[in-house]
């Protein structure tokens, strides 16, 4: 008699899946750390492609309504996030739609100053507080920026397509499994950029990742806010933002910590922060007079969960590499609650021993949690995704060795385009516009 089959599982019969593509690069996931990636890879010659799941580019910097940058500076007066992050700032500035500090008032300590900038979110952390280089901007404007600059690249983008696997051999991710509404399809890449924030290429091609759970919110806009009297109010749990009457409230959460990767614990969280976000808003409209007559412009199209997965690469980044100046270091980031903490990304970070041909950018990037802290903000993303693009570029001269790189020649050529790499020569950047 024939064994009886597993209720619990389907065998899905093998099928030969089409070849969408041979390109140079390859980056999962449209985020700010994935568009930079893209942009970086293009601008230096390379066939990149980019895909996305979802109907825009930006992640939580547009879809999770997470519209600050937060920081570009090291809590000294110094900028230490520029490159392609500074591009979208002057690109978001020219349209109108992006507000920042002045360079003078970079680690002014001036009450009147702090208290301005932290009415537009740019100011957290304890005190003694002081004036930051971080950015507001409008996620709608910034999906346009990427729109442009993307296709003024030579980006071949494609949304509504997401990773469903990785094949690996030989050490080296041989293709990507995406799926959309055209069914199965494998992309072939020399060099493949998981910028998916998840970590679902790395984690899909067996790398070792570090995953956690974590509280989940959902922010939204509201409209038609008294903008005299909300001046005159006491600083609350809402923003300003672009757009007149407008206000931006970073809350909604959920009463219980959730796995960002598994879809029954986000669908919860989705109802419950929708529920929380709402009682926010009914709670401002009942008890700030600057509110009694706004509505809810939007809510994020994504929950604010800023980690999951992590990668445990060739280097952890750890609480006490803050005073490290590696010789590597790729990128630099400031720490938006913590001033004068400054850490060196090294190359290592974006790298795994298990995967000679993959790179990790933006949150996914090898860390520890502390540090993860600074990390993950639309900044540092940017800066490690626009790492990971030129890094592609220098592997495709060794078959896509990721880990045959001449890390010293890709440093020259990040700092040549802008980029504040840090490193041992680092002193420290000019005061306002210190690259």
């Amino acid at each position: 008699m024939a064994a009886m089959p597993d209720p619990s599982q389907w065998h899905e019969p093998a099928r030969d899946v089409p070849v969408m593509g041979r390109p140079d690069v390859l980056v999962v996931g449209a985020g700010s750390a994935g568009i930079a990636a893209a942009l970086a890879g293009a601008r230096r010659g390379a066939e990149t492609w980019l895909i996305e799941a979802s109907s825009f580019v930006g992640g939580l910097a547009t879809l999770g309504l997470i519209n600050l940058l937060l920081t570009m500076d090291d809590g000294n007066g110094h900028q230490v996030v520029a490159g392609l992050c500074q591009e979208f700032v002057d690109r978001l500035e020219a349209r109108g739609e992006a507000r920042f500090p002045p360079p003078e008032q970079w680690n002014a300590e001036d009450p009147d100053a702090v208290d301005r900038w932290r009415r537009w979110g740019l100011i957290w952390g304890a005190p003694p507080e002081a004036v930051r280089y971080s950015v507001a901007f409008d996620p709608e404007a910034f999906i346009d920026v990427a729109y442009e600059t993307l296709a003024g690249a030579g980006v071949r983008l494609r949304l509504h397509t997401w990773c469903a696997g990785a094949l690996v051999s030989d050490g080296a991710v041989q293709a990507v499994m995406v799926e959309s509404k055209s069914g199965r399809q494998a992309i072939v890449p020399s060099v493949v950029i998981d910028g998916t924030g998840d970590g679902d290429v790395l984690k899909a091609a067996g790398a070792s990742m570090e995953q956690v759970t974590v509280p989940p919110y959902l922010w939204f806009r509201a409209g038609g806010v008294d903008e005299e009297m909300l001046a005159a109010a006491p600083p609350g749990l809402w923003f300003r933002t672009t757009g007149r009457g407008r206000v931006l409230v970073p809350w909604g959460p959920a009463p219980d910590r959730v796995d960002p990767c598994d879809p029954d614990d986000l669908t919860r969280a989705q109802l419950a922060c929708r529920e929380a976000a709402r009682a926010s808003f009914d709670g401002l409209r009942r008890d700030v007079p600057a509110f009694a007559h706004a509505w809810i412009d939007d809510y994020a199209r994504m929950l604010g969960i800023t980690e999951s997965r992590r990668l445990q690469g060739d280097y952890v980044l750890e609480k006490g590499d803050g005073d490290v100046r590696f010789p590597d270091s790729v990128a630099r980031t400031g720490h938006w609650t913590r001033r004068h903490v400054v850490y060196d990304i090294p190359y290592r970070c974006l790298t795994t021993s298990a995967l000679g041909n993959v790179l990790a950018a933006g949150r996914c990037i090898s860390t520890t949690r502390y540090v993860h802290q600074a990390t993950k903000e639309i900044p540092a993303a940017m800066a490690t995704g626009e790492a990971a693009g030129a890094a592609a570029v220098h592997a495709l001269g060794s078959q896509g060795r990721v880990h045959a790189v001449d890390v010293d020649s890709l440093r020259k050529d990040l700092s040549g385009s802008g980029v504040v790499v840090g490193g041992p020569d680092h002193g420290g950047g000019a005061p306002g516009a210190g690259i």
